[in-house]
């Protein structure tokens, strides 16, 4: 849910085409795209309205997402489980709500495509399954930019593999070849010398081989990040 939740809905122009749609299709000052978690009823996009974020407790997208198809309240004073809502006595005033739930493929309901007015009203069949859609619309589009989200987490996870490649290679060639190469001249010197070797020369084959030593395991730690 809480991806879903920090996806920009900005980056998307059809986003608001979707909600702006939607209130002149249904000829309704006010419509919105809102996801809800435990506490919030977040308005992520919106037209006729500007507050971002509500409490979950007093929205009317809460009752929406229990059903599949459209909830609909012409007039929300008469209906028991709104006629106290803060919403309702005071600012906005709502009185019609309609709203769609989007329906993930896995049936989970995130939130709605809704519609407010601050007087009582109703909308028809024809404009309810125009909601639907449009709430199909939504959910499809946020499905969609989930997915480019986690395809570009890993481009970006694959080229940060490469570029660890890339520095194990730089490694490979020029700081192993360094001990490595003292380590051989000195052994080559020791086979010229009868295979007798003095303590210095022995004390700088064993700090180019601890040297060497270094260099592996770094590799080792930079291919298993």
């Amino acid at each position: 849910m809480r991806k879903f939740i920090n996806l920009d809905f900005d980056k998307s122009r059809e986003f608001q085409d979707i909600v702006d749609l939607a209130a002149q299709l249904c000829d309704k000052p006010v419509a919105l795209i809102t996801l809800l978690d435990e506490d919030v009823n977040w308005v992520k996009v919106r037209t006729g309205f500007e507050v971002e974020m509500m409490p979950r407790e007093t929205s009317f997208c809460q009752h929406s997402i229990r059903q599949d198809d459209v909830l609909v309240i012409p007039d929300a004073t008469k209906d028991e489980r709104f006629e106290n809502n803060p919403l309702v006595k005071s600012d906005p005033h709502i009185r019609f709500y309609a709203g769609a739930p989007l329906t993930l493929n896995n049936g989970l309901k995130l939130g709605t495509l809704c519609l407010f007015d601050a007087k009582p009203n109703n909308i028809t069949e024809l404009q309810q399954k125009t909601l639907t859609i449009l709430s199909r619309q939504v959910t499809y589009l946020m499905e969609l930019e989930l997915s480019y989200r986690l395809l570009k987490k890993h481009v970006e996870e694959i080229e940060g593999k490469n570029e660890s490649m890339r520095k194990i290679a730089f490694m490979q060639s020029h700081e192993i070849r360094k001990p490595l190469s003292t380590i051989m001249g000195l052994v080559s010197t020791i086979k010229e010398d009868n295979y007798v070797a003095d303590k210095e020369r022995l004390m700088i084959i064993e700090e180019e081989a601890n040297n060497l030593d270094m260099q592996i395991r770094a590799i080792v730690n930079e291919t298993v990040k």
